[in-house]
C-alpha cells in the first residue's frame, strides 16, 4: 500500500516589488533618530516549509500556478522608528549627579498582518494532501473585524467532493502589529578602573495587546476568532554591572 507520494520539481517562483524609505538624523543636542519605512507586495506559489513534505505540496501537479497568492512571509507595510537621547551634564551637585549621563532609546515597531488562506482538515478532493483551501463565495471575507467576529462565516462554503477549493490562497490579510521598547541607562564611574552601569529594559512599553491570527480552519467551532495574542504584554528588566 501507498500513502501520500511526494514529487520535487522546480517550478515555484516569487516576483517582489517593494519601495523602501529612509531618513537619519545625527546625534545633535544628544538627539539621534532614524527611520524606514517599506511598503512591497510579494506574489509567488505556495510555499512548503520543511522536510519531509509529507501531505503537502501543490494541490494540481500540472497547474503550480494555480496555488499562487501572496507569499506568506509578505507584509504590505513595514515601519520602523529608532531614537535615543543622552541628558547633557547639569550644573549643581544634586542635579547633576541624579540626572546627567542617562542615555535614553526607544524603537517603535509596526507592520501589516500576515497573509492567510481559509481552509479545512478534510480531504474533499481526495488529493492526499491535508488543510485544502476552500471556496469563497462573498467577495467580503471579513466579519465586523473584532475579536469574535474577524472573519465571516457566510463567505465561505466547502468545495463539491473531488473538488478543489477556487478561493485564492494567502488572500486574507490578518492584524496588524505595533510595539514600542524603550531602554534606559547609565554608566557611573568609581574609580579610574571601576564603573557601575544601570539599566532599565521596556519592552511593549505601552502594554498594547497584539491581536494574534483569527482561526482559519472552516471546520473548527472557533473559525473567524481571534484567541491569542501576537507577542507579549509589557516585560520590565532591571540591571545592575559592576566593572573592575
Amino acid at each position: 500500500l501507498l500513502g501520500p507520494v511526494d514529487r520535487f520539481d522546480d517550478l515555484g517562483t516569487q516576483d517582489y516589488r517593494g519601495l523602501k524609505l529612509s531618513v537619519r538624523r545625527r546625534a545633535a543636542d544628544g538627539v539621534s533618530l532614524s527611520a524606514n519605512y517599506t511598503v512591497s507586495h510579494c506574489v509567488g506559489n505556495t510555499v512548503v516549509t520543511g522536510f519531509p513534505q509529507i501531505s503537502a505540496g501543490y494541490r494540481k501537479p500540472d497547474d503550480p500556478a494555480f496555488d499562487r497568492g501572496n507569499c506568506i512571509q509578505s507584509r504590505r507595510q513595514v515601519f520602523t522608528l529608532t531614537t535615543g537621547y543622552q541628558t547633557p551634564e547639569f550644573n549643581g551637585a544634586a542635579l547633576r549627579a541624579l540626572a546627567s549621563d542617562w542615555r535614553a532609546s526607544g524603537i517603535l515597531s509596526a507592520r501589516s498582518g500576515t497573509w492567510l488562506g481559509v481552509t479545512t482538515g478534510r480531504d474533499l478532493a481526495g488529493t492526499g494532501i491535508q488543510g485544502n483551501i476552500i471556496n469563497q463565495v462573498m467577495d467580503d471575507p471579513y466579519g465586523d473585524k473584532t475579536l469574535g467576529n474577524y472573519l465571516n462565516p457566510a463567505a465561505f462554503a466547502y468545495p463539491a467532493a473531488g473538488e478543489l477549493g477556487s478561493m485564492t490562497p494567502s488572500s486574507i490579510e490578518g492584524p496588524g502589529f505595533w510595539s514600542v521598547d524603550l531602554a534606559l541607562s547609565r554608566l557611573l564611574s568609581i574609580t579610574d578602573r571601576q564603573n557601575l552601569e544601570l539599566r532599565l529594559e521596556m519592552f511593549n512599553l505601552l502594554n498594547n495587546f497584539n491581536w494574534g491570527d483569527p482561526n482559519v480552519s472552516l471546520n473548527a467551532g472557533t473559525f473567524g476568532r481571534i484567541t491569542t495574542q501576537n507577542g507579549d504584554s509589557r516585560i520590565m528588566q532591571f540591571a545592575v554591572k559592576y566593572g573592575f
